[in-house]
């Protein structure tokens, strides 16, 4: 079974009507996981930066928030990790990944072995590509 890190990008585009486009797909990918084709990991630190996007640039409700995130757990197919190599992120931030929670994403993906990384991020597409790992779209 192919195992898809999710980028909060993701997240935030499924609970939101910023893009319809991405909506489309990032609900797709989660009927996929549901339906058993894939396993979606979130990691922690994926779930902090959604709750401060709901929060913060949509605003939300810490409540409504809880709920999403209650509910984001309970989705069939997706799997909270907390696994991550600070050797790793260190090694590769700055310079390959000028973000910090970007590295943290490349260096998560690697320690738990995922396929690719959803992600609508053009930039960290591009980024992902030039260390050899795989985005799925």
């Amino acid at each position: 079974m192919r195992r898809i890190l999710v980028d909060t990008n993701v997240l935030v585009s499924f609970l939101t009507d910023r893009n319809r486009r991405q909506q489309e797909r990032a609900a797709a990918l989660l009927e996929s996981a549901a339906g058993g084709n894939l396993e979606l990991l979130v990691h922690h630190f994926v779930v902090f930066e959604l709750a401060y996007v709901l929060l913060n640039l949509y605003g939300k409700r810490p409540a409504d928030v809880r709920q999403i995130l209650e509910a984001l757990t309970l989705l069939p197919g997706v799997s909270l990790i907390d696994e991550l190599s600070w050797s790793e992120v260190l090694r590769i931030w700055p310079e390959a990944f000028p973000d910090l929670a970007d590295a943290a994403l490349a260096a998560a993906s690697r320690d738990v072995r995922a396929d690719g990384i959803a992600t609508f991020d053009k930039k960290f597409i591009r980024q992902l590509k030039r260390v050899g790992l795989q985005s799925v779209w």
